[in-house]
């Protein structure tokens, strides 16, 4: 029983290792041609890598974040600002209709 089975193994492998070698060529001349899927797996990889490169940028993003010194007070010193020059732009809006209407009144009533 030993013997059948050393003689078996012995056999085996290397059939296995054959019969897997002319699948994987076979699976390479298939990538290569264009058969089996290979734009489909170009599709992905495409899909990969645009995917890490915003994961990369959100990453990056992240990075400043956690390595800022106090991050809520600059988010709170931006939106100050952006609050200040909105009310800075609004007033000088009023006082140009202020400047327009009296010039309109002024014309109305000498």
């Amino acid at each position: 029983m030993k013997d059948i089975l050393v003689v078996a193994i012995v056999f085996a492998v290397p059939i296995s290792a054959i019969v897997s070698w002319a699948k994987i060529k076979l699976r390479r001349l298939e990538l290569e041609a264009g058969v089996g899927g290979g734009r489909a797996l170009e599709a992905r990889v495409e899909r990969l890598e645009r995917e890490k490169s915003d994961l990369e940028e959100r990453l990056g993003v992240l990075e400043s974040i956690v390595t800022m010194d106090a991050p809520v007070q600059a988010r709170t010193r931006i939106r100050v600002e952006a609050a200040q020059a909105a009310a800075v732009a609004s007033a000088e809006d009023d006082a140009a209709a202020l400047a327009a209407a009296r010039a309109v009144a002024a014309k109305r009533h000498p």
